[in-house]
């Protein structure tokens, strides 16, 4: 018995040994795992650190000035937003709510890089309408008509980068008619300075860009009523009466009234005859 005990002791210290070198070697992978894990945490949070607020860590630094909003983070006293979720546009550790195309134009009040894009965090002076997040240089208001080869809006608005007609103070307008300094414009026109009146819609006679009041047949004489007018076709177009205006209508002649008879309407003293006819539509 004493034999058979003295033999096994060795073996039994081996064995235990054994054991402990494979729990030390165990740990130190544990350790090496331990250690890799908590590095990639550090530098994974510094990596979404970009910028430091009031002690808190934000991935986004975009200044939104006293009109820009600032959705899901937090803004400063100095009109920056600081912020981790960009929800509209990333630029350079920015986030921009628009994205413009403004080719070859300024960008002020935004940041524009070598393309032809500007990244603002609200609409810059030069395209000052938004729809959709997206900026837009002319408006044109379109009513019903499907004819928009911009952008509608469903407030029956049409918006543009660039306006195929006529632009006057950043909105765009079909029709371009020179009414002089008491000329007729259009409902829903505005006249500029120049005497040009710019108008979405003619309630009047179109010929080419520009909308009509008057219209009467062209006979050859005074060569539409001594220029005033606008000859097309078989008629002459006026923006303005050419002549003599009497009880809302507009006619071509006036005569002193000898005897009752009068082929047009008559006043106390006068006939008026031959009415330039006034549009309706």
């Amino acid at each position: 018995m004493a034999c058979t005990t003295a033999v096994s002791d060795p073996l039994q210290a081996r064995k235990v040994g054994l054991i402990s070198i494979g729990l030390s070697v165990a740990g130190i992978i544990i350790s090496v795992i331990i250690v890799v894990v908590v590095v990639s945490v550090i530098l994974t949070g510094r990596e979404s650190c970009n910028y430091q607020y009031e002690g808190s860590c934000y991935k986004y630094k975009t200044y939104v000035g006293t009109r820009g909003s600032c959705d899901n983070g937090v803004e400063s006293s100095d009109d920056y937003c600081y912020s981790n979720y960009c929800q509209y546009t990333e630029y350079s550790g920015s986030c921009y709510r628009y994205k413009t195309y403004v080719g070859s134009d300024t960008c002020t009040g935004g940041v524009k890089p070598s393309s032809d894009y500007c990244y603002s965090a609200y609409c810059i002076a030069s395209y000052p309408y938004n729809y959709t997040d997206s900026c837009y240089k002319y408006s044109e208001y379109v009513g019903n008509s499907s004819v928009c080869t911009g952008v509608k809006s469903y407030d029956s608005y049409c918006y543009y980068t660039s306006c195929p007609y006529f632009t006057y103070l950043n909105n765009c307008y079909k029709y371009k008619t020179y009414v002089g300094s008491s000329g007729y414009c259009s409902t829903g026109g505005v006249t500029s300075p120049t005497n040009f009146c710019y108008s979405t819609q003619c309630y009047g006679y179109i010929v080419g860009s520009s909308c009509y009041k008057y219209r009467h047949p062209f006979s050859g004489d005074e060569s539409c009523l001594r220029h005033t007018g606008v000859k097309s076709g078989n008629y002459c177009y006026y923006v303005a009466c050419p002549r003599y205006m009497f009880r809302g209508k507009c006619w071509k002649t006036k005569l002193l009234l000898y005897t009752n008879y009068c082929s047009g309407e008559k006043s106390s003293d006068y006939c008026y005859m031959t009415e330039i006819t006034t549009a309706t539509t």
